[in-house]
């Protein structure tokens, strides 16, 4: 079964050009879509459209008295999952509540259209975790909101463009959230994001702040943080994997083993394959630790080599259409072989560790001990421990941290830039524009929630920075037969609140990276995993890549688009191209990026769309 899909169009009440051509888009969605469509919901001027529907895993759920309906996977706040359409008592107060009521009682990912039947208003609510997509784009009077981006796309008379201002923050800093996408004509519902739409005028807000999460129901102390942690983790990724028969795991560190744990405990427990790739290097092996935890728990184990030679960069070409090219590219899409492994499995969904190093912060860096002193001052006996475990932490000396303590207590600089500089810091991106890349450009598309006016903890800042609103799709461009879902489970809403109300001194104990999870999930992992401090790199896969694939690169990148518009250094990168002594000292995976940046723009740069004059004929 496809995955699954919506298409909602909301128009006036009463406008009947709008209604005309709402009705030429559902007319036109069964025949350009390859998809089976049926109507889910619908009242006057709201039409809900859906396909690959399939209850206890994504579905809809209808609010009783025309109320509206919710899109995607809910579960309770008691980790059990929600099947049924709402009764009477939930479907008022989802529309009372304008929406609040699912951010405080349940968690998932799904995006909500409510509808007042008495005024006519109607809200478009995304859940915080934004892992279930919200588009919109305009045709005559009707807003089209969407889930697949090439689900739009497929209707030849909508014309999309490239916002050059956003693919150039996009490219340079893809790893901020961005809050517009690369396409003018193509909003976003933010996750946590309420858009209120009445006869008189359309405004938006944010229902949950992570800021404000972070600062409430602190817990500090390392014992209970450990356990309410485990137990979040644990509830939270077994009722996830508790909505399947069949999954499959990409197994490799840590977190991807304590997601292992948590999936082989569960009450629901789904039949699970596991996949962790390697490369010739040592810095890319890992089966030494995937066997021991997929021994563990007694699942299959496929080991896959990172073979540039299986790598087709031709795909790129014919990749599904998406709202921005950071969306195209994971290394181990190249060689496909997870999803040939969910094939064969028979699998609904494709698990990954991604959003651990984000949540349980990972980030090598001694802003705990900034964040300590923004909290307790310079005078608890408790400085001196926090300062060593935050240098062994920053790979700091303990004078170098006392002093930045000092500065954080009585001459803080400003949050976001202090972030910021530390995070490029070690970043080389000597063929982007520096232009591009300074902090006002950055700034501007970041989500609006995190750029608050004075922030006050620099370390928890940067893990909301990582990990609040940082979805990564519910869909892969790559799967062209949309076959498997992709689930984060660390970027859920459950999860990201229990880890951004533990202080970074915690997060971090005894100054190890992901230190309280380590201590958390011990008995559940070999020692080995949970001991160890290593992680692997694709990067000669990538730098394979390059040199088995040069004249590819020099296709795409020389005389780019991307440094016509002045994204892109051109001189310099043709240059670099062309001088072989210059390879080795390439971040060959930025180069690869780059080239899927430059075909994803040429993409929608040439393609064709249908005359207005025609699409009017055709009403």
């Amino acid at each position: 079964m496809a995955m699954y899909r919506y298409m909602a169009l909301m128009w006036d009440r009463g406008d009947g050009e709008s209604e005309r051509a709402a009705n030429l888009l559902a007319a036109k969605l069964h025949e350009v879509s390859p998809h089976k469509w049926s109507r889910a919901w619908d009242s006057v001027g709201l039409a809900i459209y859906h396909s690959g529907e399939h209850k206890g895993r994504m579905q809809t759920y209808r609010l009783k008295g025309g109320r509206g309906a919710v899109l995607g996977r809910l579960f309770r706040n008691d980790y059990s999952s929600v099947v049924d359409d709402f009764d009477e008592f939930g479907s008022r107060k989802c529309l009372e509540t304008s929406g609040q009521h699912l951010i405080d009682e349940y968690w998932g990912r799904y995006v909500a259209f409510l509808n007042d039947p008495e005024t006519g208003t109607r809200y478009v609510m995304r859940d915080p975790s934004g892992a279930f997509p919200c588009y919109s784009t305009e045709f005559r009077g009707v807003t089209i909101f969407f889930s697949d981006m090439q689900d739009a796309a497929n209707f030849e008379f909508l014309r999309f463009t490239v916002n050059w201002e956003v693919l150039k923050v996009n490219v340079a800093a893809p790893w901020f959230q961005n809050a517009t996408t690369c396409l003018n004509e193509v909003s976003e519902v933010l996750p946590a994001e309420r858009v209120e739409v009445t006869p008189f005028e359309k405004r938006s807000r944010f229902v949950w702040d992570p800021i404000e999460v972070s600062q409430t129901d602190v817990v500090e102390n390392p014992e209970e943080a450990a356990e309410l942690l485990r137990e979040t983790v644990k509830c939270t990724i077994g009722a996830l994997a508790g909505c399947y028969d069949h999954v499959v795991l990409n197994l490799g560190g840590l977190d991807s083993s304590i997601a292992l744990a948590c999936m082989a405990q569960a009450a629901n427990r789904p039949e699970i394959a596991c996949i962790t790739h390697y490369t010739k290097s040592p810095r890319g092996e890992e089966r030494r630790y995937s066997r021991q935890i997929a021994n563990k728990y007694d699942v299959p184990l496929v080991e896959a080599e990172l073979d540039h030679r299986k790598a087709d960069l031709a795909k790129l070409f014919a990749v599904n259409k998406c709202t921005d090219p950071t969306k195209m590219l994971m290394c181990m899409d190249l060689t496909g072989a997870d999803m040939e492994l969910a094939v064969e499995h028979g699998a609904q969904a494709l698990f990954t560790g991604v959003g651990g190093d984000n949540v349980f912060h990972q980030h090598p860096s001694n802003f705990g001990a900034l964040d300590y002193v923004r909290h307790h001052g310079m005078f608890r006996k408790s400085i001196l421990r926090v300062a060593m475990e935050a240098s062994r932490r920053g790979h700091k000396s303990l004078f170098a941290t006392l002093r930045d303590m000092a500065q954080e207590r009585f001459a803080p600089s400003p949050c976001y830039s202090y972030v910021r500089d530390r995070m490029y810091q070690d970043i080389r991106t000597p063929f982007i524009n520096p232009e591009i890349t300074e902090e006002k450009h950055v700034r501007a598309f970041v989500h609006p929630l995190l750029m608050p006016d004075s922030p006050k903890f620099k370390g928890k800042y940067l893990q909301i920075l990582m990990s609040a609103y940082f979805n990564l799709g519910y869909y892969d461009c790559w799967d062209t037969e949309y076959f498997a879902e992709r689930v984060h489970a660390y970027l859920t809403q459950p999860i990201v609140e229990t880890c951004l109300r533990i202080p970074i001194w915690v997060l971090t104990y005894r100054g190890v990276e992901r230190g309280l999870a380590r201590k958390a999930f011990w008995r559940d992992l070999p020692p080995d995993i949970a001991g160890r401090y290593s992680k692997s790199t694709p990067g000669e896969f990538y730098r394979d890549i390059f040199e088995h694939n040069l004249p590819f690169y020099r296709d795409v990148l020389e005389d780019s688009v991307m440094a016509d518009q002045g994204i892109l250094l051109g001189d310099k990168l043709a240059q670099a191209l062309k001088n072989k002594d210059q390879f080795l000292h390439l971040r060959h995976g930025d180069m690869l990026r780059y080239a899927a940046a430059e075909i994803w723009l040429k993409g929608w740069l040439d393609r064709p769309v249908v005359r207005a004059e025609q699409s009017k004929a055709a009403m």
